[in-house]
């Protein structure tokens, strides 16, 4: 049996990776924790339990941070408001409620079944399940960094005792999803992310590229996976609604991504990754239009450490097929 934590900044993708990990009948989820990113902290908390509603599984959750390790966070619904925040160049973070809702679940009305849960012990419940279970946790990162990197400075020898750390996160060739360099969840947060690409774990970085390139699902793809006629497969499109939506607006079409999704499924199943290289990659953590970006050294133009296993191609088929099996 694999032993998961999950952290996670649970919205719509999020809760789609979440779903597909508790249907898993090789793995035990040990906990989930949360932390802020697509939505503020409590609200993660609530989706988190909504989404293991949806099975019969009983996980705890735990509370983690609500803000990055240095910078203020802000709420931002309105995709405007959020790119002009982004186009600024302020410090602050944002939250991701312009892609995937004010609720993170596409609005729809998605409530929990309790507001209870473990209560504020991310950071003791990920060092002290660690160094219980020493190289058997798998550590799958759903959202920002904060808790992780908090977690390392606290105890840094949990970095050896992870098994693996998959981490969807970054990008592996430049391309952002927030600004032109950085993707989400490092741009959020990049000081804990340079944290935890700079310690011992053993990380798979999956970036976004993986996400728009493999993991995009269009009409047709959407149709099909509605056509499973299942109470996970309806959820798990329900509640890409504000995305579904925001990618009509942009790209022209009916469709949305599962950058979260693909990071899980590589974590469940490793063949799903056709390409990948051990390189040095750097987190940007100045202010400015590369903030968050990760920088990844193919030449070892550093001589660095080669500190990263890089996803630079995926196999969609087999990522399709898994996301099926687990939603049926």
């Amino acid at each position: 049996m694999k032993k998961f934590i999950i952290d996670a900044d649970t919205g719509s993708d999020d809760a789609v990776a979440i779903l597909l990990a508790l249907q898993d009948p090789s793995v035990e989820i040990l906990g989930i924790t949360v932390v802020s990113g697509n939505v503020p902290l409590q609200q993660g908390i609530k989706n988190t339990i909504s989404t293991i509603d949806m099975t019969e599984k009983k996980v705890k959750v735990f509370a983690g941070e609500e803000k990055p390790l240095t910078r203020e966070y802000e709420e931002i619904y309105e995709l405007k408001n959020f790119m002009e925040h982004v186009k600024s160049l302020k410090s602050s973070s944002a939250s991701g409620q312009c892609v995937h809702g004010i609720d993170g679940m596409g609005d729809i009305g998605i409530k929990p079944s309790t507001e209870e849960y473990e209560g504020k012990y991310a950071i003791d419940f990920i060092i002290d399940t660690v160094n219980k279970n020493p190289n058997e946790v798998t550590l799958v990162t759903l959202g920002p960094l904060t808790n992780i990197a908090l977690a390392i400075q606290k105890d840094p020898s949990i970095s050896e005792k992870i098994k693996h750390c998959y981490v969807m996160g970054g990008t592996s060739d430049g391309t952002g999803n927030v600004s032109a360099a950085a993707e989400y969840n490092i741009w959020v947060d990049p000081e804990a992310a340079k944290i935890c690409f700079e310690s011992d774990l053993n990380i798979t970085m999956v970036g976004w590229d993986n996400s728009y390139k493999y993991a995009m699902l269009k009409e047709e793809e959407i149709k099909d996976l509605r056509s499973l006629n299942s109470k996970l497969a309806n959820f798990s499109v329900d509640i890409q609604k504000t995305l579904i939506e925001l990618t009509f607006t942009t790209y022209g079409f009916h469709g949305f991504d599962l950058p979260d999704p693909i990071t899980m499924a590589i974590a469940l199943d490793d063949s799903i990754i056709e390409e990948s290289e051990q390189l040095h990659v750097i987190v940007d953590t100045r202010d400015g239009i590369t903030r968050g970006q990760t920088i990844v050294d193919y030449f070892n133009v550093e001589e660095s450490n080669q500190n990263i296993r890089v996803v630079t191609k995926s196999d969609k088929d087999k990522f399709m097929n898994l996301l099926k099996k687990f939603l049926k």
